[in-house]
């Protein structure tokens, strides 16, 4: 199982993967890669506190890390303004990764597009900010 540091580096790997896509026009794998670097992120911040992947599978679910994020935001309280636009960002980027990877794809921009990377650095930043802080 990968460390909490590991997942924090794939995450910014992640972001730079999306900005790389951006910059080459393809807007699916970019969608796509910012998703995975919030997902990465938040998960190596799960892990630095303490929880476990799904003991069925052994794997951090996309959904299940979704359903986790929640409790960030009520035990830290002192970001807790910053932690529910993270999670606003990190909900519409889990709905938008499908749609990039297995549907339509024609209905991203360059605009939105853009967005959603700056939202997927947000969340990297913030979850590494906490890290940082002491606040996992």
């Amino acid at each position: 199982m990968l460390t909490w540091q590991q997942w924090l580096n794939k995450s910014h790997a992640s972001v730079t993967a999306a900005q790389n896509s951006l910059k080459a026009g393809d807007l699916a794998a970019t969608v796509s890669r910012a998703y995975f670097a919030a997902f990465q992120a938040v998960t190596g911040v799960l892990i630095k506190r303490g929880d476990r992947p799904n003991s069925a599978t052994g794997n951090w679910g996309h959904k299940g890390t979704q359903n986790q994020f929640p409790m960030l935001v009520r035990q830290i309280r002192s970001k807790r303004r910053r932690l529910r636009q993270a999670r606003n960002n990190f909900r519409t980027l889990y709905i938008g990764r499908p749609r990039a990877d297995y549907g339509d794809d024609s209905i991203f921009t360059i605009h939105t597009t853009q967005q959603l990377v700056r939202e997927a650095g947000q969340v990297v930043a913030l979850m590494q900010r906490l890290i940082e802080d002491g606040d996992i």
